[in-house]
């Protein structure tokens, strides 16, 4: 089981059963105390989660219940869309504020039906998860705090020599480092070289190796080691240092007299300090060590091991540092030779060679993996152990105990919040290039993304989220023809698989392994000829995610109803995911899926129409049109979207105008494409006035439209679109180009200063 899903599920309901949106809306349905009681007797169960997480590995019954718990909370979250679901359709015929909107709703049917059948299904509920809170004092759990640091596997502390025999492939960065070591023209007495890299790509090891070299011996006074780890407490960190420093330390010292020594000490040396292993990304705590380090002469350096980024960042006047990349090819195999094969071995016995170099292609160049299974394999001789081994290599890795729990490190440091988002993302393939604001899109979709400033957008959260994950070395960047893309290393993506456990399952279309557990799937292929794999999919009955992971085209097609299929079985999908099958119509069904925030169907070049029931998914905030070459109209009532945010049109060559209300959907952010029509009966430029919060690129076409006396353009407003960055504008002429008056418009046009990027295209058809 996932967790950390269900953490961020839980943290969820809590802050919006908290929010004042909810809380008019409960006063006013007459089910707030219901509400209240909820709310307590989920908070009761978040306080032992983690408790409850920590023991399930060896206590089957703590398991299942974590498992009907698990059930329970995806019931009670589907039940709280659901009513605030109703709620807003009921409320479209008043205006913004949620109290005026909930009270317009007793004008509709059967309202005080609603009512009833709400508060029953909501103490239904409570009851349910009371029962379920009620057992966990058979397990006697632990409460914690939600944000509380939880107990982790430790790493052995780390001492400052290694033999230079046993170092592989550092060379060059081995000497980088000693260039920035005796580098002595710089402007403050000490500066930080922090050495970045994932767990187990030998950062100690380098570290140990630059720290040795008889060039730094020479050139440093005095040489102090401390291994930092987990917690960093300012006056263990000193007392640590001091005892490099001079020899053993008396233990009573008060800080201030330890940082006494330990200035006497610096003070008249150029030293080299080396703290390895750090993870405290408090940038004050930080300059409280750096204060009392800063007595050196002038020259002394400090180095520093992390996985973090943000630790580097934090610890260096500069931006650059040593990212540490995984080992070469030939690297790799000198190191696993060494490791793996006894005298004579690998000359004797060519199919374990060829079973080795496959072996090292799975361990990506990580040392400490290479050396891991290296070391197992050392006491096997046969081919038939050295076949098992490969086969069987993340379970062999795991149980040896070496490499996924120290990457898993890097797991349990993050906060709840990143947790959730992270173990999303094994639903994308080994090697599959994410896009940055799909990722954070699709986080918002499953409530992942949470903020307490109203003035901040969620994306914005998102975008800190993704960001905290890159600095942390979860993901990589990738420099690609269509910009810049995001990867994860092959062992975070096994590390990331395996805290996704059952509830997100990425799946090839056999349909293996589908099961009622399945709560998030992607599938990495084409769908071809896949029409039985899907009917398999509906096992995942209470499935919130479906993705196709593959780029672009898909072959074969979607049928319509193996389409009715997918929606009439998953009404619980948040994230719905159907580009390039070659689909020819959307079904009507379509609106039933009443809690879908995210739509893709780019690609499919051959749908020309929406159906009108598209317009009443009230949640949809991202919907994905792009390259629907076929797209002719959208639906005449899509202005009823108003909570979206991002429409991807563009590629829609043959859409001829936009619908009219567009305007009022004042959430839109993306908007990529807009079509000029002067028709009354559509909608024209003007629609673009109080569209102020678009943002990233928007192309305005068929400006030629515009009549001369027309002056509709001039309340476009994209003086007021200060978060747009690119801007195109697209005349198609006919006869002669009449230049006044095209510059004319170029005038009325003009966007906000903050815009990056401005292109007009003046085509004579």
């Amino acid at each position: 089981m996932a967790d950390a899903i269900l953490f961020g599920l839980v943290r969820k309901m809590i802050e919006n059963l908290a929010s004042q949106t909810f809380q008019e809306i409960g006063s006013l349905w007459g089910v707030e105390n219901e509400l209240e009681k909820l709310k307590n007797t989920v908070s009761t169960i978040q306080a032992v989660l983690q408790d409850a997480a920590e023991q399930q590995s060896h206590n089957h019954q703590v398991k299942h219940w974590l498992e009907k718990l698990n059930d329970a909370i995806y019931e009670a979250d589907d039940l709280l869309s659901e009513f605030s679901t109703e709620a807003t359709r009921r409320s479209m015929v008043s205006g913004n504020k949620v109290a005026k909107e909930v009270r317009m709703c007793f004008s509709c049917s059967n309202p005080l039906a609603f009512c009833y059948k709400m508060s029953r299904k909501i103490k239904a509920m409570r009851q349910k998860l009371n029962a379920i809170a009620e057992d966990r004092k058979n397990f006697h759990l632990k409460e914690y705090q939600v944000e509380t640091n939880v107990v982790r596997w430790k790493r052995e502390p780390t001492h400052s020599f290694v033999r230079e025999e046993e170092v592989i492939g550092r060379e060059e960065e081995k000497r980088t480092i000693i260039e920035l070591l005796l580098d002595s023209n710089v402007e403050e007495n000490v500066s930080v070289i922090p050495i970045v890299g994932i767990g187990g790509l030998g950062k100690t090891t380098l570290a140990q190796y630059v720290y040795n070299d008889e060039k730094v011996k020479n050139h440093f006074e005095l040489k102090m080691w401390v291994c930092v780890s987990d917690v960093f407490e300012l006056k263990s960190i000193i007392e640590k240092i001091t005892s490099s420093a001079i020899g053993n330390v008396p233990g009573n010292l008060e800080l201030d007299q330890l940082q006494i020594q330990l200035r006497e000490k610096i003070d008249r040396n150029k030293y080299l300090l080396v703290l390895d292993d750090i993870w405290n990304e408090d940038r004050e705590k930080w300059l409280n060590l750096k204060n009392i380090l800063m007595g050196g002469l002038k020259g002394s350096k400090i180095v520093i091991t992390t996985r973090s980024r943000l630790v580097a960042k934090i610890t260096h006047t500069d931006i650059s540092y040593i990212n540490l990349k995984g080992l070469s090819k030939e690297q790799s195999w000198f190191l696993f030779e060494k490791v793996a094969f006894r005298k004579g071995q690998v000359t004797n016995n060519p199919t374990l060679r060829e079973i080795g170099s496959e072996i090292v292609k799975i361990c990506q160049g990580v040392p400490l993996a290479i050396k891991s299974i290296g070391h197992v394999l050392y006491c096997k001789v046969t081919e038939s152990e050295w076949l098992f081994m490969k086969n069987n290599l993340l379970e062999n890795v795991t149980q040896g105990n070496d490499i996924l729990p120290i990457l898993k490190l890097s797991y349990d440091h993050l906060p709840s919040h990143l947790k959730s988002c992270f173990t999303y993302c094994s639903l994308f393939p080994k090697d599959y290039e994410m896009d940055k604001e799909t990722i954070i899109q699709l986080w918002l979709a499953q409530g992942f993304i949470q903020s307490s400033n109203k003035n901040q957008q969620l994306e914005d959260v998102g975008d800190e989220y993704f960001k905290d994950l890159l600095w942390r070395s979860f993901f990589e960047e990738v420099e690609t023809y269509n910009g810049l893309r995001y990867k994860m290393h092959d062992l975070i993506h096994d590390l990331a698989k395996s805290v996704g456990g059952d509830e997100c399952k990425l799946v090839g279309f056999d349909g293996i392994n589908i099961n009622e557990k399945n709560h998030h799937i992607s599938c990495p292929m084409s769908i071809g000829s896949s029409t039985e794999t899907l009917r398999l999919l509906v096992k995942a009955v209470k499935l919130r995610t479906f993705l196709l992971t593959y780029d672009k085209n898909g072959s074969g097609g979607l049928e319509k109803s193996l389409f009715n299929t997918i929606i009439l079985s998953f009404r619980s999908l948040r994230a719905l995911d159907l580009h390039g099958l070659r689909i020819t119509k959307v079904p009507n069904s379509i609106g039933n899926l009443i809690h879908i925030k995210y739509l893709d169907l780019s690609f499919n070049v051959k749908i020309e129409t929406l159906p009108d029931s598209i317009t009443t998914l009230l949640n949809l905030q991202t919907l994905k049109l792009y390259n629907c070459e076929g797209l002719k109209e959208l639906p005449k009532e899509f202005r009823k979207m108003f909570s979206l945010k991002h429409l991807y049109n563009d590629g829609c060559d043959n859409l001829s105008h936009m619908p009219r209300g567009l305007g009022q959907m004042t959430s839109l952010q993306t908007l990529p494409l807009f079509i000029v029509s002067t028709s009354s009966h559509t909608g024209g430029l003007g629609e673009l006035k109080g569209l102020n919060n678009l943002r990233g690129t928007l192309e305005i076409t068929h400006l030629e439209r515009l009549e001369k006396a027309n002056l509709e353009f001039l309340v476009a407003n994209l003086r007021e679109k200060q978060h747009l960055e690119n801007l195109i504008l697209k005349w198609y002429h006919q006869d002669q180009v009449n230049n006044n008056e095209d510059e004319k418009l170029l005038e009325d046009l003009q966007p906000h200063q903050n815009l990056k990027y401005l292109k007009c295209i003046n085509t004579r058809v």
